[in-house]
């Protein structure tokens, strides 16, 4: 027999309602616990009750994969979302770098959920903040739909495209699959988005400046292959301190 929401919500809750009034059977208790139930369940969702009208998420468990398709963490994370124009905060999210799907937890059943993705307009999580861009016909040609991290925003900017590659193979032991890095980085000077990818690609943007540039990643041993994030973005602060 198919359950009503309210008697699901008020058996979800049954550990918020007092011992001695569950025991109790009339009509009018079940009523007045129902509505307490409910008042009580909106109260725990309370301003994030908006955000749950999103599809659900499913993705396949491969055993022999190593890794996980997530932004740093598989485990749940609170971060500040902002959706529908308004921004909420402390809810617990993952960021799938393969879908490009930024993921909350329903409450009425527990299960991961795909917020609307083109009613997130922005996130924090791990102490970054992500940005979704959506390119025109002048950039598109450069940059793809979706959320960058915003690493750095002076005189020029500093994005990450952050995303994974799910890469399987058969062996003589069946399956075996990992997943890999393939973020792309970008540098945006004067409106205009440029693809980086080492250090000539970003002195090559910065060329108005490259000399002192130069001079400075070799002082401050910048390195653009095992530390590209660090080096680019440094790069760009002190590019904007010369500007000044």
């Amino acid at each position: 027999m198919r359950k009503s929401p309210a008697y699901l919500v008020l058996i979800l809750l049954m550990p918020f309602l007092p011992f001695a009034a569950i025991a109790q059977a009339d009509s009018s208790f079940v009523d007045n616990a129902v509505s307490n139930a409910l008042q009580q369940y909106r109260t725990a969702v309370g301003v994030h009750a908006h955000l749950y009208n999103g599809p659900e998420y499913h993705v396949p468990v491969k055993t022999y994969v190593e890794g996980h398709q997530f932004y740093l963490d598989k485990i749940y994370q609170n971060g500040t979302v902002k959706y529908d124009g308004a921004w909420f905060e402390d809810v617990p999210m993952l960021y799938d770098l393969v879908q490009d799907e930024l993921l909350i937890v329903n409450h009425g059943s527990g299960q991961p959920q795909r917020l609307v993705k083109n009613r997130v307009e922005a996130f924090k999580l791990h102490g970054h903040t992500f940005v979704k861009l959506q390119p025109d016909t002048t950039t598109s040609s450069v940059i793809r739909p979706g959320f960058y991290d915003l690493l750095y925003s002076g005189e020029v900017q500093v994005l990450m495209k952050r995303e994974k590659t799910l890469f399987e193979r058969a062996s003589t032991d069946g399956l075996e699959g990992e997943y890999r890095d393939a973020s792309k980085f970008y540098l945006v000077k004067d409106g205009v988005y440029h693809p980086v990818s080492n250090k000539r690609s970003v002195m090559r943007v910065l060329q108005d400046q490259k000399k002192p540039l130069k001079k400075y990643a070799s002082a401050n041993r910048l390195r653009f292959g095992k530390e590209r994030e660090y080096a680019i973005v440094k790069t760009a602060e002190h590019y904007d301190s010369l500007k000044r």
